[in-house]
């Protein structure tokens, strides 16, 4: 399949799916600890609703990629560290978790 990225980074959709997706890691990374109970149930449940979307369990490890790249560009080869990056796969790796965890549920 022939992707233009050109065409697919400047849709709104794809900005305002973008724009949610940190917004939602943003927010996860906050209830890490106390509020992880609650955090699970919120990626389960997130994650049957993105069944309804069509997205599929191995979508996600070409999002975590993406997110990990995007995270050392911003830091810069100094400040993303081989332990910041473990950090980063960690926690995405345990977030997704949960979503997948779900969307095999409901099949």
């Amino acid at each position: 399949m022939d992707v233009n990225c050109e065409k697919v980074l400047k849709s709104p959709r794809f900005v305002k799916h973008a724009k949610y997706f940190i917004q939602m890691i943003d927010k996860a990374l906050s209830m890490l600890g106390p509020d992880i109970e609650i955090l699970t149930e919120i990626l389960m449940e997130l994650g049957e609703k993105h069944v309804r979307y069509g997205v599929k369990p191995e979508y996600f490890p070409g999002m975590g990629r993406a997110l990990i790249e995007t995270v050392e560009e911003h830091l810069g080869k100094k400040d993303f560290t081989s332990d910041v990056k473990a950090d980063w796969v960690e926690v995405y790796g345990a977030l997704s978790y949960d979503m997948i965890r779900a969307q095999k549920n409901v099949k």
